[in-house]
């Protein structure tokens, strides 16, 4: 994994593509810089703004609970479960001691809830809430205890019933001090009482305690590590010379190490083939009765027939057509565990695409285009949903080749020809028939198309004209790949899509916790000690435990991996992630030129799902809710960035020594932990 130090191959792709005696001057160069400055902070400003917008619509609007006053948000201490909870009251009694002083002072409550509330006062009842089937906090309600109370102590009580969540509670009074929290009691059936607890506490689930500790792990695995970082390190200072002055050491070209991965993939394949539980992964039984519904009745079924029959078909069509097929020769079990191999092979793909792609930005620089080929090869996220049945590695693979076919496009003399177009949309049309989240990508491809048509040659007029029209066709071609699926959505159920929590499916469940608080938002430390369903703790813990390991043991099913390299992963994975945010930044930095413009369409495509994945996390707060894994074909974009990243991490001959090396102590490490014992 070495790096060539010839001068040439130090030429970055933007220096590489000027023509001689073209190259920009460095007072261009600084005013580029200070250009993408301001560029940066304005988009740093209209981000902060539309980030403080969304939490205000959100307090308003779902369960984000956020603390008032000095009083918190309060629940019954129940620990949270895995399992799915289905649509039943749940009630929770709160109470505590209403002190009035002797002197009458004007007393009011205010309050809000998750669920209908009841306020009650020495036994007698002052005000119930409205019934509301939505998971939206309830709107602040004021009771003036004023009448009511005498001086002396009495008892406030307030019930809270939900029936998609746990009942929760916030109130305060300023008169005389009435703030909840831990000193509260709660009770479930009225008669045994608890101290509440703050809702914000999120206690760690026992299984995510069984699995092995970071420190004997890193003990046991430290000789194999250590034994690899010093191999590596070594082997990348090959510049001793013999009398001729050439290298002892061969390097290792970008093109080889693409098979070797490719030739790993097909050999975990083989093996995990036995290995994995047969259901391995999320939601199995629902793509199964989707799959069997095809497979027996050769038609698309409807989004209220089944768990998982609102997907899109494409997926489950070819899986249909392969279960079919495998049932001449195989019985259910195997006819099962081929289908997988469809995945698999999604996940092979993968790693060509990521190749192409960093080939085609960094073409003289092979360690580079070998950072971002491992990258995507072993990277956790591809290598544990490939090995499980479901519509995401398929979505993945088409989002990916879109994303290629326009890296292609923009990097042609004439990028906007009709092919290249037809080409693009009937990738993104397909990707939209395989899963409904690829319309995320439509956005910062088609802004990025449109963007490189306007830097090329010719009037504004005749530029902007050629641009609406190359989106126009890319659009259309889509809609004529896809759209028919969603018209007949329209026709059957009166609506394009229908989600996976739509109350018009009728299957009403939640899932711990069942809300969101701002600590959520902001907690990152959880999944580098406890991966495995560190989302409870919060939106980071939920990405990065889903990125860099099985955080979800796909779908609770506890395969055979190496837990212990996967412990250690969470922290050696840290240097990927540092070398994919440090991508980003030099981005921005750049001199303008297709490279940046590329680098800054991955970033803004891994911006955008995030967004989504964050809406999604906030909207819909269940445990298993927020996964990286929706943003599994952005693999191309992510070994983009992290070439580039590791491109201003390697530029001295020590740091890139050490930075190959921990790079395949993880690498190594990632596909060890995945291939299954």
């Amino acid at each position: 994994m070495g790096a060539d130090h010839l001068p040439c191959n130090k030429l970055t792709f933007a220096e590489a593509t000027v023509p001689a005696g073209r190259m920009p001057s460095s007072g261009n160069v600084i005013e580029n810089r200070r250009g993408s400055a301001k560029i940066y902070l304005l988009v740093l400003a209209v981000a902060s703004i539309l980030i403080t917008a969304a939490i205000w619509h959100f307090h308003g609007n779902t369960q984000l609970l956020v603390n008032e006053k000095d009083a918190q948000w309060i629940r019954f201490p129940e620990p949270f479960q895995l399992r799915i909870h289905h649509a039943r009251k749940i009630k929770t009694s709160f109470r505590t001691i209403v002190k009035a002083p002797v002197i009458r002072r004007t007393t009011v409550l205010t309050f809000r809830s998750v669920g209908e509330a009841t306020v009650f006062l020495d036994q007698k009842e002052l005000v119930a809430t409205p019934s509301s089937l939505t998971k939206a906090i309830g709107e602040r309600q004021r009771v003036d205890l004023t009448p009511f109370l005498t001086p002396g102590s009495h008892v406030l009580r307030i019930d809270v019933s939900n029936t998609t969540g746990h009942p929760l509670l916030i109130a305060w009074s300023e008169s005389p001090g009435l703030f909840t929290g831990e000193s509260w009691e709660v009770s479930k059936d009225g008669y045994h009482w608890l101290f509440a607890v703050a809702a914000e506490k999120n206690r760690r689930l026992n299984i995510s305690q069984t699995f092995p500790r970071l420190g004997p792990s890193i003990r046991s695995l430290a000789p194999f590590y250590i034994s690899v970082f010093f191999l590596f390190f070594f082997w990348s200072l090959r510049k001793d010379k013999n009398a001729e002055g050439t290298s002892l050491i061969k390097p290792v070209n970008a093109r080889s190490v693409r098979w070797f991965v490719m030739l790993a993939w097909l050999f975990m394949a083989i093996n995990n083939f036995w290995k994995l539980p047969v259901d391995m992964g999320m939601d199995f039984k629902g793509h199964m009765q989707y799959i069997s519904y095809v497979a027996q009745y050769g038609r698309i079924p409807l989004a209220t027939d089944g768990w998982q029959m609102f997907q899109q078909p494409l997926y489950y069509l070819l899986a249909a057509g392969l279960y079919n097929l495998s049932h001449i020769f195989f019985n259910d079990d195997v006819s099962i565990r081929v289908i997988k191999l469809i995945s698999v092979l999604c996940g092979m793909l993968q790693v060509e695409i990521a190749y192409r792609a960093v080939k085609l930005l960094y073409p003289r620089r092979e360690s580079i285009q070998i950072f971002g080929v491992v990258l995507a090869g072993f990277m956790p996220m591809n290598l544990y949903m490939s090995q499980s049945i479901g519509n995401e590695p398929l979505a993945a693979l088409l989002t990916s080749l879109a994303i290629l076919a326009a890296i292609r496009m923009a990097l042609t003399d004439n990028a906007a020809t009709r092919e290249r177009l037809l080409l693009l949309g009937f990738l993104l049309g397909l990707a939209l028939l395989a899963k409904v989240s690829a319309i995320l990508i439509f956005p910062p491809l088609l802004l990025f198309i449109s963007f490189e048509v306007l830097a090329s040659s010719g009037t504004i007029r005749v530029r902007a004209k050629l641009a609406a029209s190359s989106v126009t066709v890319a659009l259309l071609t889509a809609f004529l790949a896809s759209g028919w699926y969603y018209i007949h959505n329209y026709m059957e159920m009166g609506h394009f899509f229908i989600g996976g929590w739509d109350i018009a499916r009728k299957i009403v469940w939640w899932q711990d916790p069942g809300y969101r608080t701002l600590r959520q938002l902001y907690f990152f430390g959880e999944s580098l000690f406890y991966p495995v369903f560190s989302s409870l703790y919060g939106f980071w813990d939920s990405i990065y435990s889903s990125l860099w390991a099985d955080g979800y043991l796909s779908a609770y099913n506890r395969p055979p991996w190496n837990y212990p390299l996967m412990i250690t992963g969470m922290w050696l994975a840290l240097f990927p992630s540092a070398g994919i945010l440090v991508g980003i930044g030099a981005a921005l930095r750049m001199a303008a030129g297709k490279l940046r413009r590329i680098l800054l369409m991955s970033a803004g495509s891994v911006l955008l799902y995030l967004s989504a994945i964050l809406y999604i996390f906030i909207t819909v707060p269940f445990l298993s809710s927020a996964k990286a894994s929706y943003a599994l074909g952005l693999l191309p974009c992510f070994a983009l960035l992290a070439a580039a990243g590791f491109d201003v991490l390697t530029k001295n001959r020590y740091l890139e020594a050490a930075s190959q090396a921990l790079f395949a102590c993880w690498a190594i490490g990632s596909y060890l932990c995945c291939f299954a014992l």
